[in-house]
């Protein structure tokens, strides 16, 4: 997806996130919930600019 900003155009990039299942559980407003952990994929070093910039992450 192009995205704008600024008048600059740009590739959007998504993050990959798996959920883990936990044991743990709780309530919230009067309902049993499941909660579960967030683990990111691991992902390359992206080349990265901030006002013509260059840097990495």
């Amino acid at each position: 997806m192009t995205l704008t900003f600024l008048g600059q155009r740009y590739q959007a990039t998504t993050t990959e996130v798996a959920h883990i299942p936990t044991t743990q559980t709780g309530k919230y407003r009067g309902a049993n919930v499941t909660f579960s952990a967030g683990q990111m994929t691991a992902s390359s070093h992206r080349q990265l600019t901030y006002r013509g910039v260059a840097y990495r992450h």
